[in-house]
């Protein structure tokens, strides 16, 4: 039976109040990114006014409190308005200085085109790369803001990198950018990938008890040329971002993405990831597990890997009704800016997917879905409230006894394998000698729940993922939700997508004041979103990023999600039969005397309009 792996580049009971929402907090939720672009230090230049008029795709966002004022929030994205001008994407970088209740677009300096002096003094101009993205972000107790993430191109040279970046917010004003640190730089690769560096997070020592207060750590996935033998590494500044040292610490594991960092009240550092299902020709076979590792000496080494929980994935997969069309147009859209990110390794034959559309795209099963795998987050609370020995782990999951055959070759586990996938939490308070077991943060029986992310502040845990329990993906046969991707109608033969009747995803939040023992969980988005419009390849495959963010400072909470609310939807007339599946966006195109179309010529009118939005708790 085929199992669903990822190898390779990737990128009860008590009745809880929900916090008090600030006198200046928005109302509901409200649009992070698609405003008006502005140059860190004011100014403007040819690609941040096209930014600002071309509602272009942004995901993958982050989020911040400032720990000294919770009024300065900020964001972050995958920032795909500059890939008119530039050929790629970039990242993001979103303020608002009022609590969440209007946000200011910039982008974070360096990009190509960038004549600033931060922008040429970039390491990112010198080494010559024209994407950046991954955004994650972390304040320390000082009023710095640290914003990482990966930078890369397309196209050979890969030189896949991470880079972290300082701002300091003078009083009465806007951010001021200081400057970007190179972190760890990937090879040329002139014929393999060699190694690139993806799937980052970073964290700052905030710790009310902390020896190393102000240290900043940075910890992301290395792929190499091999396969999944990719690991996790850890870099550590005690000098404000200034430089950084790096370690492996992931050890033997192999198979390890989505690692995530936590800093104790004391300085003590954990950093988590996912360890993947491998099972190698020779040599022991590993498990899907939640796994971590601690620091009592401020980063400078760490404990051999432990595994916190094992846990059953939930990652959506398919095989490719042609395996050569599928990697030739993945190959092709990778080089434009119109695919996922990460270098283009090669055009060559795919059989498995792990996104799902039309076209070349299309999948066996004939079902549209976007990319998604479990992952796993970790968090302790900094402040004097906080427990030093107590750290929150929380990874989104299989929910055993649900699984379900799909009657095609769509699966979550396996190949025509389902099931439901939920958010669940445990901690320990031992330091980790001792992990609870896993529980189910909202036990739902319907709908998927995944992207989770968690933070704990103030005596207070809070999280939030995204959530189909109000999906109407339920078809005729007895199918029901686990064995259909978000958004489609399932039927008995395998069918062209077909959207449901309602949009598939809700953005949950959940607080905790008794240490995840009970949660009070609330929808915070006020609308909506079908996550599976098809807005890149050439409009024949939906991406929405990876993650979600979720931060807080003292009681006030600020998380961040991607959103499609704003696309506007279409016919693509190119495959008349299914042109109406639901997950087209509106493009215009062109019929030539041959039958074929030309390319979509208005972008910018609305189908890429996929915005990230947030609320502020």
């Amino acid at each position: 039976m085929k199992r669903f792996v990822v190898a390779g580049v990737l990128g009860a009971g008590l009745v809880i109040p929900l916090l008090s929402v600030p006198a200046d907090a928005a109302p509901g939720d409200v649009a992070v990114s698609d405003r008006t672009y502005v140059r860190y230090d004011g100014g403007t230049d040819p690609v941040l006014a096209a930014c600002s008029t071309n509602n272009r795709q942004q995901n993958e966002p982050t989020a911040t409190v400032a720990a000294h004022n919770p009024a300065l929030m900020t964001s972050g994205a995958n920032d795909y308005c500059t890939v008119p001008n530039i050929g790629g994407n970039w990242a993001g970088f979103y303020y608002s200085a009022d609590g969440g209740t209007s946000w200011t677009n910039s982008l974070l300096p360096g990009y190509p085109g960038d004549a600033s002096p931060g922008g040429t003094a970039s390491p990112l101009q010198r080494i010559g790369v024209n994407n950046a993205g991954d955004p994650v972000q972390a304040w320390d107790n000082d009023g710095n803001l640290y914003y990482a993430g990966i930078a890369f191109n397309r196209a050979r040279p890969a030189l896949g990198s991470i880079w972290v970046a300082r701002y300091g917010w003078p009083a009465g004003a806007s951010p001021a950018y200081q400057f970007t640190t190179l972190v760890e730089r990937g090879t040329p690769s002139p014929i393999f990938l060699g190694l690139f560096h993806d799937k980052i997070q970073l964290e700052v020592d905030r710790g009310a008890d902390s020896a190393h207060a102000g240290n900043v750590y940075v910890c992301w996935a290395r792929f190499t040329a091999s396969g999944p033998n990719n690991g996790v590494f850890l870099a550590r500044s005690s000098d404000g971002g200034r430089s950084f040292r790096s370690q492996k610490v992931s050890d033997s594991v192999h198979g390890s993405q989505f690692c995530d960092i936590a800093v104790t009240r004391d300085g003590d550092v954990y950093v988590a990831w996912r360890q993947f299902e491998f099972n190698p020709d020779q040599g022991q076979m590993q498990g899907n597990a939640a796994v971590w590792v601690k620091s009592t000496n401020g980063g400078k080494s760490f404990t051999k890997p432990s595994v916190a929980t094992g846990f059953v994935g939930w990652d959506p997969g398919d095989q490719t009704v042609s395996p050569a069309a599928y990697g030739q147009a993945k190959y092709d859209a990778c080089l434009v800016g119109d695919g996922t990110l990460g270098t283009c390794a090669s055009p060559e034959p795919r059989a498995f997917a792990r996104d799902c559309g039309d076209g070349p795209l299309a999948c066996q099963s004939g079902y549209v879905f976007h990319r998604a795998n479990s992952q796993v987050r970790i968090t302790a609370d900094p402040t004097a409230a906080g427990n030093p020995d107590q750290v929150f782990l929380a990874y989104d999951g299989s929910v055993p006894g649900t699984e379900t055959s799909t009657g095609t070759t769509y699966g979550t586990i396996a190949e025509g394998i389902g099931s439901q996938s939920s958010v669940y939490a445990l901690n320990t308070t031992t330091g980790g000698a001792t992990w609870s077991t896993p529980t189910r943060i909202d036990s739902q029986e319907r709908g998927h729940q995944y992207f989770p992310d968690i933070v704990a502040e103030a005596g207070q845990l809070h999280a939030v993922w995204q959530d189909s329990r109000n999906d109407a993906a339920a078809g005729p046969g007895g199918r029901d939700f686990r064995s259909v991707p978000v958004g489609n109608i399932a039927v008995a033969a395998n069918p062209p997508g077909a959207v449901a009747a309602a949009p598939g995803l809700g953005a949950f939040y959940a607080t905790s004041l008794n240490g995840g023992a009970s949660w009070t969980v609330s929808e915070v988005s006020t609308v909506r979103t079908m996550p599976q419009y098809e807005q890149f390849g050439d409009r024949d495959v939906p991406f929405f990023g990876d993650y979600n963010y979720i931060a807080a400072s003292g009681s006030t909470v600020f998380m961040a999600w991607t959103d499609h609310r704003d696309v506007v939807p279409g016919n693509d007339p190119r495959y008349p039969v299914d042109g109406t599946d639901g997950f087209d966006v509106l493009q215009c195109r062109v019929a030539n005397p041959d039958g074929t179309f030309g390319p979509d010529t208005c972008p910018s009118a609305g189908g890429l309009d996929q915005n990230i939005y947030g609320a502020v708790r």
